[in-house]
C-alpha cells in the first residue's frame, strides 16, 4: 500500500542537529541530537544541570546555540526569534500580580481577536473560569502554572514546549493536565515536556529523550528506551547508579 502521508508529516516537528551550548567556558549541551515526530508527545528527561531547560531555551530561540542546526515546526530558529506556530512554557511563569488572570491574558493577547476570543474557553480548560476575576496575586504556584499554560495556548500551537508542567500542581492537577495533554494531541499538537515526574512522562509520551551532562544518552519510543526495565523509574535510577559507580552515562550507546 502507498504512504499516503504528507511531507508536512514526515518532516519532524523538532529536530536538532549537532546542537552545542557553551557557558563560562563549559559545554551546558554538547553535540545534542534528536528529532520529534510530528503528532508525537516527547519526554525530555534528565537530571538537574542535565540540560533539559537549555534545549527548550535553544529551540524557542532564547538563546542561541554555539554549533549546530534548530528547526521547529518545519522552521529554522535563530537566537531571539520563536516560530509563531510554537508555544512554549519555560521554568516559572511570570504575570502581573495586580491584574487578574483574564485581565493578565488580554494583555498577552495584545489586542489580536483571534487570541482575545478565545480567553474564556481557555480559563474554563484550565480550570480557573471560577477564579478569572481574582488577582494573580493571590494565586497559589499551581494556579499560576495552570494560567501559564493558558497563555501558551493562546496562539493555537503547532508544537508546545513545557518546562516541568507538573510544578506546584495536586493530585488532581496532575490528572487535568494528563487530560490536556491527550486533547492537545488528539488535535495533532505535537508536546515536548520536560519533566522530573517519571510515572506522568511514562503514561503521557509515546517518546523519550534522555539527557546526562550535556549529551544525550538515549533517544527513541518509550518502550524502546525501557528496554528491560519496568518503569522509567527503574531506568532512570539504573543510569544513576551506573553514574555513581564511575560509568559514563555515553557508554551505554
Amino acid at each position: 500500500m502507498p504512504d499516503t502521508r504528507s511531507a508536512r508529516d514526515t518532516v519532524p516537528a523538532i529536530d536538532l542537529r549537532s546542537v552545542c551550548l557553551m557557558r563560562a567556558g563549559r559545554k551546558i549541551l554538547d553535540d545534542v541530537s534528536f528529532q520529534v515526530a510530528c503528532g508525537s508527545v516527547c519526554g525530555l528527561l534528565g537530571a538537574n544541570g542535565a540540560g533539559k531547560t537549555s534545549v527548550l531555551r535553544v529551540a524557542t530561540g532564547l538563546i542561541g546555540p554555539h554549533a549546530g542546526e534548530v528547526r521547529v515546526a518545519r522552521h529554522p530558529v535563530a537566537a531571539g526569534r520563536m516560530p509563531a506556530q510554537v508555544g512554549a512554557l519555560i521554568e516559572e511563569p511570570r504575570f502581573y500580580p495586580w491584574l487578574s488572570a483574564r485581565e493578565n491574558l488580554l494583555v498577552a493577547a495584545a489586542g489580536r481577536r483571534e487570541r482575545v476570543v478565545r480567553i474564556d474557553d481557555l480559563l474554563a480548560e484550565v480550570g480557573l473560569w471560577e477564579r478569572k476575576a481574582d488577582k494573580v496575586r493571590a494565586y497559589s504556584q499551581g494556579m499560576r502554572q495552570r494560567l501559564g499554560i493558558a497563555r501558551v495556548l493562546l496562539g493555537s500551537p503547532e508544537v508546545l514546549l513545557l518546562d516541568e508542567p507538573t510544578n506546584g500542581l495536586d493530585p488532581a492537577g496532575y490528572r487535568w493536565l494528563r487530560g490536556l495533554v491527550a486533547r492537545l494531541n488528539a488535535n495533532g499538537v505535537t508536546i515536548l515536556l520536560a519533566s522530573h515526574a517519571l510515572g506522568e512522562v511514562q503514561r503521557l509520551c509515546s517518546e523519550v529523550v534522555v539527557l546526562a551532562e550535556g549529551k544525550v544518552v538515549a533517544c527513541g519510543t518509550t518502550a524502546e528506551v525501557l528496554s528491560g526495565h519496568a518503569t522509567l523509574e527503574d531506568y532512570f535510577f539504573a543510569l544513576t547508579d551506573e553514574e555513581d559507580n564511575g560509568v559514563h552515562p555515553t557508554a551505554r550507546l
